[in-house]
């Protein structure tokens, strides 16, 4: 008997360094985004066809919408490289954990593990007269040289 297919998510959790964030701001609060396909494909005379692994397809770039100030803001501003020092800069591990129901009671948990990870840029600020409630929240954009995904 075939049926409708369920997914239920929520209770996402994102952990940078071993600890997980929790002061986030509203909407999309996490975005990971693999940016580059796995490999590289050319097709010439007769259909004869070149794939080639592209290591850059291992890449992830995570983005945190964090409440500015709030003590996710002050851990994360202090993981920004040094300028001055940025030979000594010690990379980032984390993960992105997203669980899935299938309105049976069973969960999966879909895990993206992340290596070699820097904040790419400082956060943003803007004011606003106008009640924008974005100038009370900071973007982190952190890449990573590896986002390996599994499903338990």
């Amino acid at each position: 008997m075939s049926g409708a297919s369920y997914a239920l998510t929520g209770s996402d959790v994102i952990i940078i360094n071993d600890i997980p964030l929790t002061d986030f701001a509203d909407n999309d609060i996490g975005t990971l985004e693999i940016g580059t396909d796995l490999f590289q494909m050319s097709t010439g005379k007769n259909g004869n066809t070149i794939f080639a692994y592209d290591e850059k397809g291992n890449n992830g770039t995570l983005t945190v919408r964090i409440l500015m100030s709030s003590k996710d803001d002050k851990r994360l501003n202090g993981l920004v490289p040094d300028s001055k020092n940025f030979a000594s800069t010690v990379l980032l591990n984390g993960s992105v954990v997203k669980m899935v129901g299938d309105g049976e009671g069973h969960i999966s948990y879909n895990t993206y593990l992340l290596k070699g990870g820097m904040i790419q840029r400082k956060p943003n600020v803007s004011s606003n007269v106008n009640g924008e409630t974005n100038q009370a929240v900071v973007e982190y954009v952190i890449a990573f040289a590896s986002a390996e995904r599994s499903i338990v």
